[in-house]
């Protein structure tokens, strides 16, 4: 029987700026419970990412070229429902949460938060 203590998540980051898929990466990085699976820089190439890789965890900015965070969060629960999936954003207002929330997002954050997201990605995954 695995040891699940030791499993590690695989997390894919789909940002489309560079500065700040660096900064996750990072920080991800340093915790040895969390894998980098792969990262892109819009929603369409998160899109095929996500279809190829299948991560534990789906990080997915909000504004972003080619499709918006809310458009693969979509995709990708409706193809699969269990997906977990951290929605982060600059300009978080009540109608996003709420469609996120519908859509079946398990997480929402404000990019001001950004700090918090490797604890909420283990707390997701647990």
């Amino acid at each position: 029987m695995p040891d699940e203590s030791k499993r590690t998540v695989r997390v894919l980051i789909v940002d489309d700026e560079p500065d700040l898929r660096l900064l996750l990466r990072t920080m991800l990085s340093l915790d040895p419970r969390i894998e980098i699976a792969g990262e892109a820089g819009d929603g369409g190439r998160g899109l095929e990412l996500y279809k190829e890789l299948r991560p534990d965890v789906l990080v997915l900015d909000q504004r972003m070229p080619v499709l918006e965070g809310l458009e693969v969060a979509a995709r990708v629960l409706a193809e699969d429902p269990g997906q977990l999936i951290v929605l982060i954003s600059a300009y978080l207002d009540d109608a996003m949460r709420l469609e996120a929330n519908d859509l079946g997002v398990r997480s929402i954050m404000g990019k001001q938060h950004i700090e918090e997201i490797g604890a909420e990605i283990l707390r997701l995954a647990s």
